[in-house]
């Protein structure tokens, strides 16, 4: 996967729910643009609060299989 094609379906109006497919099976769902970082070579995501801590993934793009596009915002 590369960055730009993932920003592209980031900057979409509405943007659409999207699904990261990752090597080893391990699916991530994007539902709020503003917070989901793009670099070079990772995405970064906040995802929901476990209790009272904030929690973050790092994912390589390089283990990014496919992007599903799931729907628009309801």
């Amino acid at each position: 996967m590369r960055a730009d094609d993932l920003r592209v379906l980031l900057q979409r109006q509405p943007c659409p729910v999207l699904r990261l497919h990752l090597t080893g099976g391990m699916i991530f769902e994007l539902r709020e643009p503003d917070s989901i970082v793009v670099t070079h070579s990772t995405v970064q995501l906040l995802l929901p609060a476990n209790g009272l801590s904030t929690r973050e993934a790092v994912i390589s793009l390089l283990h990014v299989t496919w992007v599903e596009v799931v729907s628009p915002p309801s």
